[in-house]
């Protein structure tokens, strides 16, 4: 039997989605504050959701701040 190709939908450039995807694909990992200084997205668990749904491998890990606030940074680990 065939194998099935999955297509991934990429963001347009210039949405919340797309600039994330594409600063995520960088190598940047992004806390909520980050992401809204940076892109202007304060609803960072929102859109990295609405990226996984789209197939998008974004994982998240707990970050200590330098003040000790203990938050989500969201990232996409790169193919070994």
């Amino acid at each position: 039997m065939p194998q099935q190709l999955e297509l991934i939908r990429v963001p347009e450039a210039g949405t919340q989605c797309g600039d994330l995807l594409r600063a995520f694909q960088r190598g940047e990992r992004l806390t909520v504050a980050e992401a809204l200084s940076g892109y202007g997205v304060y609803a960072l668990s929102q859109r990295a959701g609405e990226l996984r749904r789209q197939g998008w491998p974004i994982e998240s890990e707990w970050y200590e701040t330098s003040g000790g606030a203990k938050v989500k940074r969201y990232f996409m680990r790169r193919a070994a």
